[in-house]
């Protein structure tokens, strides 16, 4: 997957996901918790699902920006990409990545030998 692409989308996705998480918390706020039936109310079944699927889309993208990095054997690239993420800052590394990580021209080098 090309860095722009992964970058994009999972940029894209995250925006997504903390706007279908702030509205989902807006919308649990004026649910009303006493009836049995709170949980499936359709704002929080769609703002959660489309939270779930923007999160689909991340991880998509994040293993796709780690298969292209080692690919390229951009081994602290690939380090720092996949800690960041373990550790809850995936959209630190993939920022970081899509400003100053490594171009898509090496993978297009011919190689001789």
């Amino acid at each position: 997957m090309a860095k722009a692409t992964s970058t994009t989308w999972y940029i894209g996705a995250w925006v997504v996901w903390v706007a279908a998480l702030i509205g989902f918390s807006i919308a649990y706020q004026h649910v009303d918790r006493s009836s049995p039936f709170w949980v499936g109310n359709p704002s929080l079944v769609g703002l959660g699902t489309i939270a779930q699927l923007s999160m689909l889309v991340m991880l998509g993208t994040w293993i796709g920006a780690l298969l292209r990095l080692r690919r390229l054997r951009r081994w602290v690239w690939f380090a720092g990409v996949l800690i960041a993420q373990l550790v809850g800052l995936g959209i630190v590394g993939m920022v970081a990545y899509a400003i100053a990580g490594p171009d898509d021209r090496a993978l297009s080098r011919p190689r001789i030998g």
